[in-house]
């Protein structure tokens, strides 16, 4: 092969005439299919390479390559273009073979919507354009195809598609007149921004039937019993010239339909948020047909929805069939499993997975309405995804990503790829410190669950001039660069301050030190470690200094600054943990921390044997919490535990994942650990429970912790791997009748009686 990474050039159709401010993008924006031809007398290995800038589906003698869904990878393309390779041998036959590539917009070719009436998207992403694509194809090391304006092009029949709005496709079209493809040379930086795609794909994950289906006048509802992101696929008996609609929806209230959950970018939600020019006056997910006289099937191909109702207009509903919801996702492994004889323990447990896994295509999203990839949100999650999923190249290619977006001042953006937002940034194209805090904290948990030291090597310098740029602003300057403890039910107004803001912002701080100097230890830069170390205890002393009371607590007593202390040894740990509990009390149990706070709640109160609380507050039954949550059905979980702009489709509090791990399977990955290799064992024996199963499948092997009640005694098995150093601490509430431990093969094998004192 050459020694480039491609041969030939970019193609595209012709260039589209969005017109004045591309209000014309929301009329007419037909995709492109490329068509070429090629004979072939010998064949061997043979190998298809495609880079593709938007959304691509390759079909070779009408059969599809590959199984994937939305690709190409979403990341900042004027950065890195990834590609994919595909063995098409068992595709081509002898002689005449015919090659077809469609494309669709993607993030590539975005709408010019203003997200929350500011965010255009074809003005903030740092490269945008037609769809294009590179291909190449051998047989063993000889090019015998490539992309160059010999290719045919022709319009297809989707007419527009939008990640956010839809897709409008025109089932009457004829196939449009073929033309030469327009060739656009890969210049040198793209050849060098090239790399080969490794993180798992998104792929079709399950199928979703309706659980009702039922005419409302003359339109068709249809509810499928759960929330999805994914397609929807339907056969549809139509006339000729027949317009149909298909609007989603994630929830409903009343019997009424609400929209607005997943409006995108809040237009239509607030009044006083625009769209822009020729933008819909409410940005609704919604799909439109134009359909041909008899059958033909609808199914989505590149967009995706969240949705559990559909409402199809004008349709009568006997002409409708093979209707189905598609979940469509990035396939990511799941590695870990609770299991219990608690119907709603496991029922919270199940929709925390699937809301986690609604809102992941290539990047972690926060939720439909916006599908960005908040740095934010990743910290705060990284436990509970860790447990769950296998992220070693999910998170490489995470961090990559914001790396890429790293500004020459140092600073790491609100999201990544960048697209504008920077509420309360260090600087501009930065985000708030808790938002940045996603590149040391990705990197050292990297470590800690598989580790590997590549990522830290290839990534420490990025981290330490970020570290360093963040030195040089004035502390109590930088404290304030901080949103705080997002999402807390203390706050009433997005302009609100958050619980403990100034606290929470210089212990973010102080979290900077803490990782940059675990990295700086794992490289053996000790020189850069002692003078980080002193750098912490001087802010610790700050922070003591500046927010200690009376009563030796610090800050102003909430739930939020508490927890933070308490986890990062800021004071008197029993002094700390008493007005916790005081002030969850007077809570009435209700955890009042935002999506910060709220995991590192769950890991304090557990390690200081504080588990009921916990349980308490995931099974309360008042306004705010769980069970209210989940009462509307929709099985998942929402933005917010109380606001009327929330999304409804959003994994922001899926935190407690980790305590079902921690807690009820009462597997914790210890802070010292090298890829899992250091366990602490602490299960937490829930009185509403009589039997859990926890299954945790690490880079050294699988850890399984079950327990069940027997005639008044608690029966724990657990299965370790040899090479896990663990640590059993059963809690001083119990007593341990009788314990035996065997190796067998690979494993540890322990056995204990406890009884309930």
């Amino acid at each position: 092969m050459s020694k480039k990474e491609f041969v030939g050039n970019w193609i595209q159709a012709p260039q589209m005439d969005y017109g004045p401010d591309d209000r014309n993008y929301y009329l007419q924006n037909p995709n492109p299919i490329f068509t070429q031809t090629f004979e072939i007398t010998d064949l061997n290995n043979i190998k298809l390479k495609i880079a593709a800038l938007g959304y691509y589906i390759v079909r070779i003698n009408d059969n599809r390559v590959g199984n994937f869904e939305l690709n190409n990878d979403w990341t900042d393309f004027s950065k890195r273009i990834y590609y994919d390779e595909y063995d098409v041998t068992d595709l081509i036959k002898k002689g005449k073979n015919e090659i077809e590539v469609e494309l669709g917009n993607g993030m590539y070719n975005p709408v010019p919507l203003r997200l929350f009436g500011k965010y255009n998207l074809r003005q903030r992403l740092a490269r945008i354009g037609e769809p294009k694509f590179i291909l190449n194809l051998f047989n063993n090391e000889d090019l015998i195809q490539l992309s160059n304006k010999e290719w045919l092009v022709h319009q297809g029949n989707i007419t527009m598609n939008n990640l956010y709005l839809g897709e409008h496709v025109d089932f009457t079209q004829s196939k449009a007149k073929d033309v030469s493809a327009i060739e656009i040379p890969v210049d040198k930086q793209d050849q060098k921004n090239m790399s080969a795609s490794f993180i798992p794909k998104i792929k079709r994950t399950g199928i979703v039937t309706p659980s009702h289906v039922s005419q409302v006048e003359n339109d068709v509802l249809i509810d499928f019993g759960e929330t999805i992101s994914g397609f929807i696929s339907l056969a549809i008996n139509g006339y000729a010239h027949q317009n149909i609609s298909l609007k989603y929806s994630e929830t409903m209230e009343n019997g009424k339909l609400l929209f607005n959950t997943s409006y995108a970018g809040n237009i239509g939600e607030i009044s006083e948020i625009t769209g822009g020019p020729g933008a819909p006056e409410k940005a609704i997910q919604e799909d439109q047909i134009i359909c041909r006289e008899g059958s033909q099937t609808f199914e989505n191909k590149f967009t995706y929805h969240s949705f559990r109702y559909v409402l199809i207009s004008n349709v009568d509903k006997n002409d409708l069939s093979k209707i189905k919801a598609v979940y469509v996702h990035t396939s990511l492994e799941q590695i870990g499993k609770v299991a219990t004889d608690n119907n709603y323990l496991n029922q919270l447990f199940t929709v925390g997975i699937r809301t986690k896994l609604n809102n992941v295509h290539s990047v972690f999203e926060d939720c439909a309405r916006e599908r960005l990839g908040y740095g934010g949100d990743i910290v705060a999650l990284a436990n509970s995804n860790l447990y769950s999923f296998d992220l070693k190249k999910f998170y490489e290619k995470t961090i990559s990503d914001f790396v890429l977006e790293q500004t020459k001042n140092g600073g790491i953006p609100e999201t990544a790829p960048y697209m504008g937002i920077q509420t309360n940034g260090t600087g501009r194209g930065e985000g708030p410190i808790l938002w940045q805090l996603v590149l040391p904290y990705l990197l050292w948990k990297h470590y800690q669950f598989y580790g590997d030291k590549t990522l830290v090597s290839k990534y420490y310098e990025a981290a330490k001039k970020q570290y360093d740029y963040l030195q040089s602003i004035p502390v109590d300057k930088l404290a304030n660069d901080c949103i705080g403890d997002h999402g807390s039910i203390l706050v009433k107004s997005f302009y609100d301050k958050t619980p403990d803001k100034l606290l929470i912002g210089y212990c973010t701080i102080l979290g900077f030190s803490i990782l940059m100097e675990r990295l700086a230890i794992i490289l053996n830069r000790n020189t850069d470690a002692d003078k980080i170390d002193s750098q912490k205890e001087t802010l610790i002393k700050t922070i003591k200094s500046k927010f200690s009371n009376d009563d030796r607590t610090l800050g102003q007593g909430t739930q939020s600054g508490l927890a933070f202390a308490i986890l990062l040894k800021l004071g008197d740990k029993q002094t700390l943990l008493k007005a916790l509990i005081k002030q969850i009390k007077t809570d009435n149990g209700i955890f009042t921390a935002g999506i910060f706070g709220m995991p590192v709640l769950y890991r304090v109160l557990h390690e200081n044997g504080y588990d009921d609380i916990v349980d308490n507050w995931l099974k309360q039954k008042s306004e705010v919490g769980f069970y209210n949550m989940l009462s509307n059905g929709n099985q998942v979980l929402s933005e917010l535990f109380r606001n009327k702009h929330s999304s409804a489709n959003h994994a922001m509090f899926s935190s407690y994942i980790q305590w079902y791990y921690e807690a009820l399977g009462g597997i914790q990955i210890s802070n010292s650990a090298v890829g899992c290799s250091d366990i602490i064992i602490n299960p937490y024996f829930d009185k509403g429970t009589n039997h859990v199963d926890c299954q945790l499948k690490t880079v050294a092997g699988t850890i399984q912790s079950k327990w069940q009640r027997i005639d008044q005694q608690i029966e724990l098995q657990l299965q370790i791997p040899k090479d896990i150093t663990y640590h059993l601490n059963i809690s001083d509430k119990y007593h341990t009748k009788s314990s035996n431990t065997i190796t067998q093969g690979n494993y540890v094998l322990i056995r204990c009686l406890i009884s309930e004192e």
